[in-house]
C-alpha cells in the first residue's frame, strides 16, 4: 500500500509512545506525536505480577537487551538511577521522556485526541488504558468487536485453601481443579446471586460484562460454560458438571478466568462457599478493569503491524502489555519494523532466544481474549530453583548479546522489497 512519505504518526505519549517517537526520530523520520489531554502522570492498571521473583529476574535481562538496542528511555532510566534517583522511578521517567520528545527537532508534538486513522499515513497507536473514546469506537469499528475490548480482568488470589478436594491433572503441575457435581455449581451461583443482591444496591456498582456476576445474571450456566467448563480429570471416572481451574503462584492460588466487582467481602462470601475454601483468605481481590487492549493475535502478525492495514502499527500497553519495561521493549520492537517498513526495507524478525523476540511471540501466540498484563517468564532464563541467580543472568545475557549481534547485522544489511 503507498503512504505519505513525509512522516510517521504516533498516537499516544505513554512509554511505548515515546520510544517509538526518540527511536524514529533518531534514524532521521519525521515525527507526529499525539498526546491526549487526559494523560496525566505514570498510573499503571494496577495489576501486580503473581509471579514476581520470577519476573523481577527476567526484567533483568530485558533491560540489558533494551540497552544493547539503544533503547533511549532505558538510558535515561540509567542515568536517573545513576544519580541516585529511584522513588517513583517510573513517573520521573515518563516526565523526563515527554520533555525529550518535546524538544526533539524531528518530532512534531500535538496536544490532541485523535479519533481515526488516515490509511495513507504509517501510524503507529500507542494508547492503551488511556485510548480516548472515539479512537476506541475506531478501532472497535474497523477491528470488529471480538479483537478490541476495554475491559481488563483480574483474577483473585487466594490462600489457606485446603488443597486435599483439588486435583492435579497429568503432568501439568502448575495447575489444580476443584470438580463441581451440580449442587455443588448451584450453591456456588446462588451465593453469586446473593451478592449481586447486595451489590446491586450501591449506586456505584456496574455489572461488567464477562465477571461472574454478569455471566449467572445472563444464566446458571454460562458461568460453567465461560470459566468452569468441565473436563475430564484424572481420577475421576465422570466428568464434573463444573470444574474450577486454580494456577499456582508465589502468592497463593490464582482462580483462573474468575473476575467479579463485587467488593471484597462479597468475593470472600462466594468463594468460601466453595469446598476446602471456607477458610480461605483473599491475597488479591478479583476485578474488571477500565483498559483498552487488543486481541493481538488476530490483529497484528510477527512485526506489530495490523493485518487489515499494512501502513498501521501498534505498540505497548494497547497490545495487552503491562509493565513499563515491557511497555519500552515492545516501543522500541514496533519502532525498528516501523523504520525498515518506512524506508521500504524488509522486516527482520527478532530472535526468539531473547526476552524481546520472546515478548513479540508471545504477543501474537496467546489463544483467547485475555490480555498479557505481564510477561511473567519469557523462557529466555530456564529457573527450575537453587541455581545462581547472577549465573543464569549472565549465561542468557551471554546468549542475547550473541543473538542481538547477528539481527543488529541482519537489520544493517536488510534488502530491499
Amino acid at each position: 500500500m503507498k503512504f505519505n512519505r513525509a512522516f510517521v504518526n504516533v498516537i499516544g505519549c505513554g512509554f511505548a509512545g515515546i520510544e517509538c517517537a526518540l527511536f524514529l526520530a533518531g534514524h532521521g523520520i519525521k515525527v507526529h506525536l499525539f498526546d491526549s489531554k487526559r494523560n496525566g502522570t505514570y498510573k499503571s492498571c494496577d495489576y501486580k505480577s503473581d509471579f514476581s521473583e520470577k519476573r523481577e529476574i527476567n526484567e533483568v535481562l530485558l533491560r540489558q537487551e533494551l540497552s544493547l538496542l539503544g533503547s533511549p528511555l532505558i538510558k535515561a532510566e540509567r542515568e536517573l538511577l545513576s544519580q541516585g534517583i529511584s522513588d517513583d522511578l517510573p513517573s520521573r521517567l515518563l516526565e523526563i521522556g515527554r520533555e525529550m520528545v518535546k524538544h526533539n527537532e524531528n518530532i512534531e508534538f500535538f496536544e490532541a485526541s485523535v479519533n481515526e486513522v488516515n490509511p495513507k499515513e504509517v501510524t503507529i497507536i500507542a494508547t492503551g488504558p488511556k485510548t480516548d473514546e472515539g479512537l476506541y469506537e475506531y478501532l472497535l469499528t474497523n477491528l470488529g468487536y471480538m479483537r478490541c475490548y476495554n475491559h481488563m480482568p483480574i483474577y483473585p488470589v487466594l490462600q489457606k485453601i485446603d488443597e486435599s478436594n483439588l486435583i492435579s491433572n497429568g503432568n501439568d503441575k502448575e495447575y489444580l481443579y476443584l470438580p463441581l457435581d451440580y449442587s455443588s455449581y448451584i450453591d456456588f451461583i446462588n451465593h453469586i446471586v446473593k451478592g449481586l443482591n447486595s451489590e446491586i444496591n450501591d449506586k456505584n456498582f456496574v455489572l461488567k460484562e464477562n465477571t461472574m456476576e454478569e455471566l449467572v445474571n445472563r444464566g446458571k450456566d454460562n458461568l460453567k460454560n465461560y470459566a468452569m467448563m468441565p473436563l475430564l480429570l484424572n481420577g475421576v471416572k465422570e466428568r464434573p458438571y463444573a470444574v474450577l481451574k486454580l494456577r499456582k503462584t508465589e502468592n497463593g492460588l490464582r482462580l483462573e478466568d474468575i473476575c467479579s466487582k463485587f467488593d471484597i467481602v462479597n468475593q470472600l462470601e462466594v468463594f468460601s462457599s466453595l469446598e476446602g475454601f471456607e477458610k480461605s483468605i483473599i491475597k488479591k481481590k478479583a476485578d474488571m478493569l477500565d483498559v483498552c487492549y487488543l486481541n493481538s493475535r488476530y490483529v497484528v502478525n510477527e512485526f506489530h503491524q495490523c493485518h487489515q492495514n499494512e501502513n498501521l502499527f501498534f505498540a505497548g500497553s494497547i497490545l495487552g502489555i503491562e509493565g513499563y519495561v515491557d511497555c519500552i521493549a515492545s516501543g522500541i520492537y514496533t519502532a525498528l519494523n516501523v523504520n525498515k517498513y518506512f524506508n521500504e526495507k524488509l522486516m527482520i524478525p527478532m530472535p526468539k532466544n531473547t526476552c524481546i523476540g520472546s515478548l513479540a511471540k508471545t504477543v501474537i501466540s496467546v489463544v483467547g481474549t485475555r490480555p498479557l498484563p505481564f510477561i511473567e517468564d519469557y523462557g529466555v532464563i530456564q529457573i527450575a530453583g537453587g541455581e545462581d541467580v547472577d549465573e543464569l543472568v549472565s549465561k542468557a545475557y551471554n546468549r542475547s548479546v550473541e543473538a542481538l549481534a547477528k539481527y543488529k547485522e541482519d537489520y544493517k544489511n536488510g534488502k530491499s522489497i
